[in-house]
């Protein structure tokens, strides 16, 4: 009796075992999935996990707030259905030098995004190499971009922001090379822990922040500046709770190199940080001020890593006080 117990035991930690294991390796082949299909030009690629996001717990403050949602987007719910905390699970995100490309996976209603793209002053048509593929394009904030989407396949939403109406149709051929070393790259990095994490070529986010013009802050755009002798540059939001980790990570050509990019990262955090705090300020810090004092600055061989600590108060902030100060 006992060994039948025990093996009972034993059979039901394998499949436990095992169903994990498959569990594992249907992820990485969803995120790969998607990687596949994104170019992999020396551009900025993001990744965001909202599986991970919604379970994480250093975030509830973030969760529980509630913020009036921008009417736009509010239009865009209740018109389509999808709402991204809800409904999203990941995303990847690739900019190019004049278009976005976007692979969603979660639950959409592609009738509902049809109409939607119809009411915006849009159209959807068949297209693509089958001739069967329903594309939709509607105008975007850019006069001269247009948004483009289809269901690449059951769950996963392809979308572009270019020039072109169909320029989301890209999207169906495998590209060569593909985006996947990059991601795979970046998420080896975090150990596949990440919430969000993003990877450039300094030149391709510097170039990026300059195209935005005014919306950027100087402080992100001294931060670009100074990664511009680094070979690549990959940022990390990682779950730490009860708080958040920021780690900036450049990889540069030597030691030397790494060497004064570490200096200057470490002279520009303490720079904004003193400007922050005043030249004679004796009260408590500001949020941004206990961020930037968080700082670790450190170098490994070519390699030079720099985290920070969003700490509870500082993630409270980010509701609606914050937003209406």
């Amino acid at each position: 009796m006992r060994r039948l117990f025990l093996g009972a035991i034993l059979a039901g930690a394998i499949a436990i075992a095992a169903g994990a294991g498959w569990w594992l390796w249907r992820q990485k082949q969803n995120e790969r999935f998607l990687f596949r299909r994104l170019p992999g030009e020396n551009s900025l690629l993001l990744y965001l996990d909202m599986n991970k996001l919604r379970r994480s717990e250093a975030l509830l403050p973030l969760v529980r707030s509630q913020v009036d949602p921008d009417p736009d987007y509010a239009a865009f719910v209740r018109q389509t259905g999808f709402d991204y905390q809800r409904d999203l699970d990941e995303a990847a995100v690739c900019y190019l030098a004049d278009r976005v490309y976007v692979l969603a996976r979660g639950r959409f209603d592609e009738p509902r995004l049809s109409e939607y793209a119809a009411a915006q002053g849009g159209s959807c048509a068949g297209g693509g190499v089958s001739g069967k593929t329903r594309v939709c394009w509607m105008p975007a904030s850019r006069p001269d971009r247009k948004i483009s989407f289809f269901i690449l396949s059951p769950g996963v939403l392809a979308l572009a922001t270019a020039p072109e109406p169909d320029a989301v149709l890209q999207l169906e051929v495998l590209p060569v090379p593909s985006a996947e070393p990059l991601a795979q790259a970046a998420a080896a990095r975090s150990k596949g822990m990440a919430l969000l994490w993003a990877t450039a070529a300094p030149p391709a986010l510097d170039r990026l922040l300059s195209e935005t013009g005014g919306g950027v802050s100087p402080n992100l755009l001294l931060l670009s500046r100074a990664l511009a002798a680094a070979q690549r540059a990959y940022l990390l939001l990682m779950d730490r709770s009860p708080n958040l980790e920021l780690s900036l990570q450049a990889v540069c050509a030597s030691e030397a190199q790494a060497g004064e990019l570490r200096r200057l990262l470490q002279g520009l955090n303490d720079l904004i940080g003193g400007l922050l705090r005043g030249p004679a300020s004796k009260g408590p810090p500001s949020d941004w001020g206990r961020l930037l004092a968080s700082a670790v600055i450190a170098q490994n061989q070519n390699t030079v890593t720099a985290t920070w600590t969003l700490d509870q108060s500082i993630l409270r902030n980010f509701g609606p006080a914050q937003g209406a100060r």
